[in-house]
C-alpha cells in the first residue's frame, strides 16, 4: 500500500496513539517482558475433540481416543495434551459453582451427590497425560451461539446458563487447577463477542444481552483494551494457582482485539486466526494469519492458526500430499499441534505421517524460532527455520498455486555461506541428499512441499544475526499502537530481513540482506542472558521513506541502561554502524524514537545486519 494511502488512513482513522503512550512504550523494561509463565517451552502437542465430536465430547469417545493414541505410537511422537472442549457443563450452581454434565462424563460424579473432574485428570496423568479443560473469558461459551440446537448446552435459568469466566475468574480457575487437577485451558471469547442485543442468542435462546468488547472484523468498535484486560487477569491468576509452572494457557479470540500484540505478554499461544475448517482455502487463510510474524513467537509464546484438521476432509487419508503440506507448515511455524480427528479409525498412513520424528522435532526444537517467509512469488514460499545446532536448517519449499512450479532455496537464505556445501536430508523421505554448493531446487506439483534439515557453514562466522535467534525477540512496542487495526495491517508487521510490507532492507542505497525491518517509535527486547560480549549493526531509515517522514533517534539499552544513542538521522542518510560490548547483559533493548506528531505514520527504520557476537 501506498505510504499517501496510509496518510489517508491516518487521517481518518479515530483509535490514535497518545504521545504520553507512546513515550511510555519506548522506555527501557529492563527485562524480557513476555509471559514467562507456563509449562510450553516448546509449542504444545495433543488433542482437540471439538472439530471430531463438537459438544458430543464424552467420557467414552474420549477414552477410546485416548487408546488410539496410547496403543497407535502417538503418545510416544510426544502427544500428550488430552484436551476436552466445549459442552461438559450442565450450570451454574446457586453458590457460583459449576455442575459437570455427568451424562455425559460419569467418572465426575462424586460420593457426596457433586460434581469433580479429579478422577477424570488422575486417569489421564496415570498413564502420562495431561489433562486439558475449555472455558471462555466471557459469560457465555460459543456453543451457546453456533451450537443452540445441541442437546448439550448448559440448563436452567438465564443465570444458570451463565457458565463462562467472566464474574468467577478466581473461583472458576482454583477449582479448575487446583480442585480437578487440570494442566491446559483453552479460554474462548464468544461471550464477548456474540450475546449483544438483538444477537440470535439473546432474541432465541433468552441468554443476557451484553455489549459486544469484540466486534468481529470491526476494529472501531472492538474494545482491545477491555479484551486484554481481562485475558491478562486470567493470565496472573493462572501464575498464582500454579507455583509448579506446570500448565498451559491458550488464548483464543480468533485474531481479534489485536491478540497478535498481546497474547504473549498473557499467555502460551494466542489464536491468529478463525476456526479452521477441513479445506485447502481455510487451511492457507490460517497459515498466512501467522506466516510473517516470526518476530512474535518463541519458547513459551506461539502464534496458534488453530488445531490440525489433518485426517479431516481435504486432509484425510485420500489426500496424503496435501496432508503432509498441512502438518509441515504447522511444525516449521512452530506452531502447537493439536489432533482434531477421531483417532480412533485414522489410517495408518495418517498415523504414520504425524508420527514423523524428524518433522515433529522441526516442531519442537528447542530454540523456539519461527520460520522466516524468505521466498513469496507467484504461488511459491519458501520457509527457512533456524535451528538450535549451529548451522542447522529446516526448509519448507510450497507450491501453494495449480500448476506444476520450481521451487528453490540457496545459501543465502538459509544465512550460510555463499560457498558452503549444503548437507541436505529429505524429512518425509527420510533420506539423505546429496551434500552440494549452490541452490537446492525442487519440482513441485501443486499443493506439494518439501520439507528438509540442511546444514552448512553460518553467513556470521562469530556469533549470530538477529534473524537466525528471533526465538529471543520480543516486540515490546511496534510503532503502530493504538491505530486502527486496518491501518495497522495496511502498514505491515515488523519482519526479520525485510520491512514490514515486506520489501528488501536498504539504507541509502546500500542493501542488506539481513536485519529487523520495523516501524520507528519501537522497541525491542533481545533475550542474551549474558552470554555474548558484543551487539552489531548498521542503522537508519528505510529507502523510500519521504523527506518530511521527521529524523529518527536511535538507542540501544543493557538492562535499563542505555548503552548508546544516535544524534537524529533522516531519510537518505548513510548507515550509522554500532559496535557495543555487552558482556554480562540480559536484556538488550533496541528503540528507535521519532519526534512525530501522535497520528503521523512512522516511518521504517532497519537494523541492518544486527548481530551479537
Amino acid at each position: 500500500m501506498t505510504r499517501w494511502l496510509l496518510a489517508l488512513l491516518l487521517s481518518t482513522t479515530t483509535a490514535m496513539a497518545s504521545g504520553s503512550e507512546r513515550h511510555d512504550a519506548l522506555q527501557p523494561s529492563g527485562r524480557f517482558s513476555v509471559y514467562g509463565h507456563g509449562a510450553a517451552a516448546t509449542p504444545p502437542m495433543g488433542f482437540n475433540p471439538w472439530n471430531a465430536f463438537r459438544t458430543e465430547v464424552d467420557q467414552a469417545r474420549i477414552e477410546a481416543v485416548v487408546d488410539a493414541i496410547q496403543q497407535r505410537g502417538l503418545q510416544a511422537a510426544g502427544y500428550r495434551y488430552i484436551n476436552i472442549d466445549d459442552g461438559w457443563w450442565l450450570r451454574r450452581k446457586a453458590d457460583g459453582q459449576i455442575e459437570i454434565r455427568t451424562s455425559m462424563f460419569p467418572i465426575a460424579k462424586t460420593g457426596d451427590g457433586g460434581t469433580s473432574f479429579r478422577a477424570w485428570t488422575d486417569a489421564l496423568h496415570a498413564r502420562g497425560f495431561k489433562a486439558g479443560l475449555y472455558t471462555d473469558i466471557g459469560r457465555n461459551a460459543c456453543s451457546q451461539a453456533f451450537d443452540r440446537h445441541s442437546p448439550n448446552l448448559p440448563v436452567g435459568s438465564v443465570a444458570e446458563r451463565e457458565i463462562g469466566l467472566q464474574g468467577f475468574e478466581a473461583s472458576d480457575l482454583e477449582v479448575m487447577f487446583q480442585d480437578w487437577g487440570f494442566d491446559y485451558l483453552k479460554v474462548d471469547a464468544c461471550g464477548l463477542a456474540d450475546f449483544g442485543a438483538g444477537s440470535e442468542p439473546v432474541v432465541e435462546s433468552g441468554h443476557r444481552a451484553l455489549r459486544p468488547l469484540i466486534v468481529r472484523d470491526d476494529v472501531v468498535r472492538t474494545d482491545r483494551d477491555a479484551v486484554e484486560t481481562q485475558y491478562a487477569r486470567v493470565g496472573r491468576l493462572l501464575a498464582d494457582l500454579n507455583p509448579d509452572n506446570d500448565y498451559v494457557l491458550s488464548i483464543c479470540p480468533w485474531g481479534q482485539a489485536d491478540v497478535r500484540r498481546w497474547g504473549g505478554e498473557h499467555g502460551n499461544l494466542w489464536r491468529t486466526s478463525p476456526d479452521i475448517e477441513p479445506t485447502w482455502d481455510s487451511m492457507l487463510h490460517n497459515f498466512d494469519s501467522a506466516s510473517r510474524r516470526e518476530l512474535y513467537a518463541g519458547p513459551g509464546r506461539w502464534n496458534d492458526p488453530d488445531m490440525l484438521a489433518v485426517g479431516l476432509g481435504d486432509f484425510d487419508a485420500k489426500h496424503l500430499a496435501q496432508a503432509r503440506t498441512h502438518f509441515s507448515l504447522w511444525a516449521i511455524l512452530s506452531a502447537p499441534l493439536l489432533l482434531g480427528f477421531d483417532v480412533r479409525h485414522a489410517p495408518q498412513p495418517l498415523v504414520e505421517l504425524l508420527t514423523n520424528p524428524e518433522v515433529i522435532a522441526v516442531d519442537q526444537d528447542p530454540a523456539g524460532n519461527q520460520a522466516n517467509l524468505v521466498v513469496d512469488t507467484d504461488g511459491i514460499q519458501v520457509l527457512v527455520k533456524p535451528l538450535a545446532t549451529r548451522g542447522e536448517r529446516a526448509v519448507v519449499l510450497f507450491n501453494r498455486g495449480n500448476s506444476k512450479a520450481v521451487a528453490q532455496v540457496d545459501a543465502a537464505q538459509l544465512k550460510l555461506q555463499p560457498d558452503s556445501l549444503l548437507h541436505a536430508r529429505d524429512l518425509w523421505r527420510r533420506q539423505d541428499l546429496p551434500a552440494r554448493t549452490g541452490p537446492l531446487r525442487f519440482a513441485l506439483a501443486p499443493r506439494e512441499t518439501v520439507m528438509l534439515k540442511v546444514s552448512g557453514t553460518p553467513v556470521v562466522s562469530s556469533g549470530q544475526l538477529l534473524s537466525e535467534m528471533t526465538g529471543r525477540i520480543h516486540v515490546a512496542a511496534d510503532g503502530l499502537p493504538g491505530y486502527s487495526l486496518d491501518l495497522a495491517a495496511a502498514a505491515g508487521t515488523p519482519r526479520a530481513d525485510f520491512t514490514p510490507d515486506g520489501q528488501p532492507l536498504r539504507i541509502a542505497g546500500t542493501p542488506y540482506r539481513y536485519g529487523i525491518g520495523i516501524h520507528a517509535d519501537s522497541r525491542l527486547e533481545v533475550r542474551t542472558d549474558g552470554g555474548f560480549s558484543r551487539f552489531i549493526a548498521s542503522v537508519g531509515l528505510q529507502d523510500g521513506e519521504p523527506a518530511h517522514a521527521g529524523k529518527v533517534i536511535f538507542r540501544v539499552y543493557g538492562d535499563a541502561r542505555l548503552l548508546y544513542e544516535s544524534a537524529p538521522r533522516a531519510a537518505g542518510e548513510a548507515p550509522l554502524p554500532i559496535d557495543l560490548p555487552i558482556s554480562g547483559v540480559g536484556v538488550l533493548e533496541l528503540v528507535a524514537v521519532t519526534g512525530a506528531r501522535a497520528g503521523t505514520l512512522p516511518p521504517v527504520v532497519a537494523w541492518a545486519d544486527a548481530r551479537l557476537r
